[in-house]
């Protein structure tokens, strides 16, 4: 009886050892920041430029409960933010001060395409499929909890997860 108790303590102290480190990781987008001018996007850099009409789409989805989400906004500040799981869907549009501290994100992040198999074994992580469409350019990528750190996407992913909780709320 008493090692049951110890395997399912341990087992449960695994998974949500697991999740600790995603608490406070998602800064609100509402937060005051300073404004400076957008910062020139490097090639780099390894990301498209969005510059003239753009769009980025991402899909959150995976952990233990399942999530299933996806943002999708153009250039002109316009987003879609839609949860499967609850059948919600929320248009709105990003205030000028957000989305140019969403272009300064992009504009600041270097990519690093993440290598080796262990960019695929993640049980129970997030997983990120990233879609940054640029007029030059397309970016496609699919990150997890384990690969994000590395690809210097991290900022870029928790911004947008930032915008998707402000807007489900």
């Amino acid at each position: 009886m008493l090692r049951t108790h110890i395997i399912v303590f341990v087992f449960t102290a695994l998974i949500l050892a697991g999740c600790a480190n995603s608490a406070n990781a998602y800064p609100n987008p509402e937060e005051e920041t300073p404004t400076s001018p957008p910062l020139p996007t490097s090639p780099a850099s390894g990301l498209p430029t969005l510059e003239g009409d753009w769009e980025i789409k991402m899909t959150h989805s995976g952990g233990i409960m399942g999530l299933l989400r996806t943002i999708q906004i153009s250039s002109d500040g316009k987003y879609t933010v839609t949860d499967e799981r609850k059948n919600q869907t929320v248009s709105g549009k990003l205030a000028a001060n957000e989305l140019t501290k969403l272009t300064e994100v992009v504009s600041s992040s270097k990519y690093a395409a993440p290598s080796g198999p262990e960019r695929m074994i993640c049980a129970d992580c997030f997983v990120f499929d990233l879609t940054i469409q640029g007029n030059d350019t397309t970016l496609t990528t699919q990150l997890n909890d384990i690969s994000l750190p590395e690809s210097g996407l991290a900022p870029l992913v928790s911004y947008l997860r930032g915008i998707i909780d402000k807007a489900l709320k």
